[in-house]
């Protein structure tokens, strides 16, 4: 666990533009940057304007430092965004958890000035979703990789909280993937994945899938990607979704001394089923504006803040 220090409030002054960052014009990034003008323009009394830019393949990012929002899309964006000057306002969006505890450590940066919206869905949300897609499942299933371990407590904390008891394999190798998981599938009656890159590849996927098929316990997975390889659900935010709630952040903290707010999990969610999946599985699913509605229902009137670990 990291410990970190406890650092002195930079105060910026007002800022009166953003400066969206990326590192390419990927399909996310551009329906991010679509939507976040959107949301401006659709904004009474906002005057502030959007600049977008790529980054340099040479030399360190210039910004004006003194009046912007910098608005860093994806990881090495975050990076180059947190040499900027500490007075400069930095809020990352596609940024997992772990990465963002690891730049912050990094780059000394205060957390008044420096913030993101984590990739990661809150625990307590996709638990709600399993809760709601099978309501008389006791037993849930963890993989846990070098990445996502440091998440092991908080899990077994929100499971309690939804009257799971949870199961967890730590992967410490490749070649403990596939043994743990069926040791895993073994005691358990579905899947969480939980999101870790020694865990959780392009390669793993249809192995980790199919072993579980074979056993008969359906993954909630944390993509739509993965529900169409075969997860059962998953609880996810789009660009959109992502692109409006950083927006609603930049008007908000637009006045000086233009503190961020602390980081935060994404306000907005979508869901996805797969229903074939389902049928083979015997699992009978609800529609999925039903199982939308039901979550907006169960969740907490506070978003929840994440504490870097």
């Amino acid at each position: 666990m990291l410990t970190l220090g406890i650092f002195m409030p930079i105060l910026a002054q007002a800022y009166n533009s953003v400066t969206i960052v990326m590192s390419a014009p990927t399909p996310a990034n551009l329906a991010f940057i679509d939507q976040f003008k959107t949301e401006l323009a659709n904004t009474k009394n906002n005057n502030l304007s959007v600049k977008v830019m790529e980054l340099p393949e040479t030399g360190r990012l210039v910004v004006a430092e003194n009046s912007e929002l910098v608005i860093a899309l994806g990881t090495k964006a975050l990076e180059e965004a947190s040499k900027l000057k500490h007075s400069t306002p930095v809020m990352g969006v596609f940024i997992p958890h772990p990465t963002f505890n690891s730049v912050l450590v990094k780059s000394h940066r205060d957390r008044g000035n420096f913030s993101a919206i984590v990739l990661d869905q809150p625990f307590a949300r996709q638990m709600t979703l399993i809760k709601i897609v099978l309501p008389e499942l006791n037993k849930l299933g963890v993989l846990l990789g070098p990445i996502s371990s440091q998440y092991g407590a908080k899990i077994k904390e929100k499971a309690e909280d939804s009257g799971y008891s949870i199961f967890e394999e730590n992967i410490k190798q490749e070649t403990d993937l596939m043994p743990k998981l069926k040791q895993l599938l073994d005691v358990s009656d579905a899947l969480m994945a939980i999101p870790d890159p020694h865990i959780y590849t392009r390669e793993t996927a249809q192995p980790i899938i199919l072993t579980s098929y074979r056993y008969q316990k359906p993954i909630f997975g944390y993509s739509q990607s993965y529900v169409r390889a075969g997860a059962l659900a998953a609880v996810y935010s789009s660009s959109k979704q992502l692109a409006q709630q950083a927006a609603e952040i930049a008007i908000k903290s637009q006045q000086a001394p233009s503190m961020l707010p602390p980081l935060q999990a994404p306000k907005y969610f979508s869901i996805m089923v797969n229903y074939q999946v389902g049928r083979s599985l015997n699992i009978p699913l609800m529609e999925e504006s039903v199982i939308y509605k039901k979550m907006l229902e169960a969740e907490p009137t506070e978003l929840e803040e994440y504490e870097p670990i």
